[in-house]
């Protein structure tokens, strides 16, 4: 490999001490030797700091930083700042890196020249190792989720202002629709991280999740071929659905079907509406029932 570029991996954490050191470790034991590791302390209260101390003891490459109580975007943006390296390697607190990933990463950009690597990921549960799922080479879209897998340069990241510190949700996503802009994504077909579900994960949060999908097309739907956009009103109204909000849901199926002019949810968006009719008649009789036996 020619590139001997110093790779910067930057973890946000907060009271995850339990599952930092997993992160750690996945970053220590890259094939790839030359790269400084940024922890950035969103204001834990619990022994983040002695875990990260015993882990600097031994290795000048790892740094620490305090940035409290200003949120994952924040934090980010802090270690961007803070960065030596040329590019950017984003992990969360609970994924982890596989060991060649910045080796082929790296290597990537050698053979492409490219300023932003999308790579593949796993979904595992942490307590099993099941996979749940594998994404390599899925990205159909403008945007592109999950930046654990990502590899991008940091002058670009500095070009276009970073993270968006006022998105409730989806900012890595915001943050790819502006990388977008200026930058093709060059597709990398293995699996760099494993990315294990949390229970309290802010993208797990639907409610969090719908306000950051509705902020994401407020500032880039117009930027959006028109099937794509319809795949984010349809998330939207589906996450509604799950939390027991049809009527909310309902403006949202209707511009489905207004943008997919391919035809590609209709189908599905019949099949729900059948559904929410169905559930809405078999509560009528209940409600009917009720009365007459009250």
């Amino acid at each position: 490999m020619k590139n001997k570029s110093l790779i910067t991996c930057i973890i946000p954490t907060y009271n995850r001490a339990s599952l930092l050191s997993d992160a750690i470790e996945s970053v220590i034991k890259q094939t790839y030797n030359n790269w400084e590791l940024i922890i950035i302390d969103d204001g834990c209260t619990d022994n983040t700091p002695d875990i990260v101390r015993n882990y600097r003891d031994k290795d000048k490459r790892i740094r620490y930083f305090k940035n409290p109580n200003k949120g994952g975007n924040s934090a980010r943006n802090y270690g961007i700042k803070k960065a030596k390296g040329n590019y950017i390697a984003f992990l969360d607190d609970d994924d982890i890196s596989l060991p060649k990933r910045f080796e082929t990463q790296l290597y990537t950009i050698d053979h492409t020249s490219a300023e932003f690597i999308v790579s593949g990921y796993e979904v595992r549960d942490r307590k099993s190792n099941k996979l749940i799922n594998s994404y390599v080479n899925e990205l159909k879209a403008k945007g592109a989720g999950f930046p654990s897998r990502w590899l991008v340069s940091r002058d670009l990241l500095m070009n276009v202002g970073g993270f968006d510190e006022s998105m409730p949700a989806m900012q890595e996503v915001e943050l790819s629709y502006r990388l977008a802009e200026v930058t093709t994504f060059t597709l990398h077909s293995e699996i760099v991280s494993i990315i294990f579900p949390t229970s309290n994960s802010i993208s797990l949060n639907k409610e969090n999740a719908i306000a950051g999908k509705l902020r994401l097309l407020e500032k880039h739907e117009t930027k959006m071929p028109k099937l794509e956009a319809a795949s984010w009103y349809f998330s939207i109204a589906n996450s509604y659905l799950s939390i027991g909000e049809y009527e909310k849901s309902v403006p949202f199926f209707a511009k489905v079907l207004l943008l997919d002019d391919q035809n590609f949810y209709t189908n599905a968006v019949k099949f729900i509406k059948s559904l929410r009719f169905i559930a809405a008649s078999v509560k009528l009789v209940f409600e009917l029932l009720a009365n007459n036996f009250s």
